[in-house]
Formats: structure tokens, C-alpha cells, sequence
């Protein structure tokens, strides 16, 4: 068993979350070798105990990698795991980071995901909120940051569809598997999303149903993308609530807007404001409360002239990844045509694309299309 394929795997498994993870590879030394472990090594590492032990003996009864890879490639999705260079690095540095991420959309915009903020609120909202919630998002795009959101009904769509139309970069972080996508109204969104340059992603496997457990948790992450979170409206009870309170444990800023004092949409914002979140009425208010970091368009400006200046390091390939790469000197090809071309099965190609399309050698678009990516220092390797 390879080591993208043992994470996949532990990302399946009930139970099995990242503590656990690290504490399973602190004993057995790698991802790969826990599945090589005896039920008695296994149940003495802390926390995992007999019936833990037991799911990771019997992992083929809860996971087919095989068909996870195969699903995801359907989809149009890579698989990030948090040893992949595409692993933003503010989520890897909360204390519960996700084993892996699915990602429809571009890994880019994971990847240089450093100045991003969550908008969140209410699903339930008002005209005010609306309008705060498009006037925030906006002005984020514009000044250069990745806007983050859960894809749900009211600020969340409000703020994801003010990106879009603004040709920013945001990314939406859903509480279900891909191929269940919720809330499946914002479907088109989504999609949109992706083909304007966002990504949409989730810790969970493919098939994954959203339930009462998978949005705290989804919660978790949005906040972890993100330098801060900005509240707009929620009523107590608002699971945004729940983003601000793990953006505070993470050592994240909290913003909140104010609402009228007699609307139950403003008093979950007005209680963190008395915890002590910081009030704003405009983005300014925001960047202000930054204003000790890099500017965010004048950082990536750089950083973009930098790179476009110095020579691209060349990408070695080997094997089977060169002869792909080779393949799609001519243009893009589906899935069944590189299976034709190189007499290999789908289960050979799918993972070896998939290291290809986190090294920027290939893009993997929906239908099973590919074509080489932004890569063009491709050499082979002699090794």
C-alpha cells in the first residue's frame, strides 16, 4: 500500500479522525505501516483501543480506494492529503487539520489560499444582511482576498455569488461528499464557482450524506482557511456562531457587522461584539485591523513578478507520468482515450494522474478530460 492510498483510507474510516492519525503515525512510523500493524499494536496506541483497532484490520469493509479515486475523478476532483504542497498551510496549523481535502475547482487558489477570509451568517436573512453581506464580498475580491463560505442558503450564497460577479477567488467548504452536494439549489453556484477560478472541497469521502455531525465540522475548516472571520448576521443559535467561536480557538480574528437592536439576525452578531469581536460597517475596517501585514494585492503582484522573472525549475517525470505527459502533446484527451493509448487500466492511470495534477503537470477538468497544466519546464527523468 502506497502512502496516498493509506491517508485516503484513514480519511474513511469511523472514528479514525487527524488526532488519531498522528498519534497512530507517532507509533507505527507512516501512514502506510499502521496497515501492516497487529490488532494488539494497534489497540495499545492511546485512544484507539479494540473496536478502533478492529476498523483499521477490516478498513476493505469501510473504504474502496479504488472507487473513491474513480468517483472523484468522475467529478472532476483531485485528492489533497496534508503532506501535498497543494495543503494550504494556514488549515494545516489548527490542531484538528483535515486528513485530506477533495477539491473540485482549481488547486491554485487552495494552494495560495494565505489571504483569505470567511463571510458567514444566517441561512435564514434579511435585505440589510444581504446587502452587507455583497457590499463585504466585493470589496474583499477587489482587494485581492479569497472569500471563504460554507455554499449555504442566505450570507453564504449572497457572498460566494458577490465574488463571482466580481471575478475574485472564493472558495466554498460544503458539510456532505461531493457527489451529494448540499444544498443542491446552489448546485449551478457551485459549478460556477470552479470554472471562475474557486474551488469547491470537503473532508468528507464522495458519497458522504450531510448530517447533523458533518457541519460543526465543516465549520472548523472555513475558519482554518482563513486569517479571519466576518459574521454578518446570525441569530443565537446560528451555526456561524459555531465558525466564530473556532476561528477565536484558532488564534483567527472575528469581525462582526452590527443590525437593528430589536431584529433576532443581530444578536448573535452584538454578542460577539461584547465578547469582543471587532465591530465593522465597511471592508476598511477589515484591511485596518491587517494593516501590519502585506497589502494582499501588492503581495501577490510581487510575488507574481518575482516568479515570471526567475526561470521555472524544471519538473522531472518518470515512467508512466512522462508517457502521459507525451500523450498530450496534441491537446486534451478523455480518460478512455489514455487508456487506449497506453494499454493501461483505469486503476494504473487514476492515481499517477492524480500526483501529476498536484506537481502542475496535468489538469484533470469534469468528464474525465485532460490536458498538461501550467507546468512547462517538463523533462524526463533518468531515474
Amino acid at each position: 500500500m502506497d502512502r496516498r492510498t493509506a491517508y485516503l483510507i484513514l480519511n474513511c474510516l469511523p472514528g479514525i479522525g487527524p488526532g488519531r492519525v498522528r498519534l497512530l503515525i507517532n507509533a507505527c512510523g507512516s501512514p502506510e505501516k499502521i496497515f501492516e500493524a497487529t490488532a494488539a499494536e494497534l489497540s495499545r496506541v492511546p485512544t484507539v483501543g479494540n473496536k478502533l483497532a478492529r476498523y483499521l484490520l477490516d478498513w476493505e469493509n469501510f473504504c474502496n480506494p479504488e472507487q473513491e479515486l474513480r468517483l472523484a475523478a468522475d467529478s472532476g476532483a483531485a485528492l489533497v492529503n496534508w503532506e501535498d504542497a497543494a495543503y494550504p498551510a494556514q488549515l494545516r496549523e489548527i490542531h484538528d487539520p483535515p486528513i485530506c481535502l477533495y477539491v473540485r475547482g482549481e488547486l491554485e487558489t487552495l494552494r495560495d489560499s494565505a489571504f483569505s477570509l470567511a463571510i458567514v451568517g444566517s441561512r435564514r436573512t434579511t435585505a440589510y444582511g444581504m446587502r452587507m453581506a455583497n457590499a463585504l464580498a466585493t470589496d474583499a475580491a477587489h482587494e485581492g482576498w479569497t472569500v471563504v463560505s460554507g455554499l449555504a442558503h442566505g450570507i453564504d450564497t449572497c457572498a460566494h455569488q458577490a465574488v463571482v460577479r466580481s471575478s475574485g477567488r472564493t472558495i466554498a467548504v460544503i458539510g456532505s461528499g461531493l457527489y451529494h452536494l448540499y444544498p443542491q439549489e446552489n448546485l449551478g453556484l457551485a459549478k460556477e464557482i470552479c470554472e471562475k477560478g474557486g474551488a469547491v472541497i470537503s473532508e468528507f469521502p464522495m458519497l458522504y450524506r450531510p448530517d447533523r455531525h458533518s457541519f460543526p465540522m465543516r465549520n472548523r475548516i472555513i475558519a482554518g482557511l482563513s486569517r479571519g472571520t466576518i459574521v454578518v448576521e446570525a441569530g443565537l443559535q446560528s451555526g456561524s456562531l459555531i465558525t466564530a467561536a473556532q476561528a477565536l480557538e484558532q488564534g483567527r480574528a472575528v469581525f462582526a457587522v452590527p443590525g437593528l437592536a430589536d431584529q433576532p439576525f443581530s444578536q448573535g452578531c452584538h454578542a460577539l461584539i461584547r465578547d469582543g469581536a471587532r465591530l465593522i460597517e465597511k471592508f476598511q475596517d477589515v484591511t485596518d485591523e491587517f494593516s501590519l501585514l502585506p497589502d494582499a494585492r501588492l503581495a501577490s503582484r510581487q510575488a507574481q513578478e518575482l516568479k515570471e522573472a526567475a526561470p521555472e525549475p524544471p519538473l522531472y517525470l518518470k515512467g508512466l507520468e512522462y508517457r502521459i505527459w507525451e500523450s498530450l502533446e496534441g491537446g486534451e484527451m478523455t480518460l478512455d482515450e489514455l487508456v487506449n493509448l497506453l494499454d493501461e487500466p483505469p486503476s494504473t492511470l487514476l492515481p499517477v494522474l492524480l500526483v501529476m495534477e498536484l506537481k502542475t503537470a496535468i489538469i484533470q477538468k469534469a468528464g474525465r478530460i485532460i490536458t498538461r497544466g501550467p507546468h512547462k519546464n517538463i523533462q524526463k527523468s533518468t531515474e
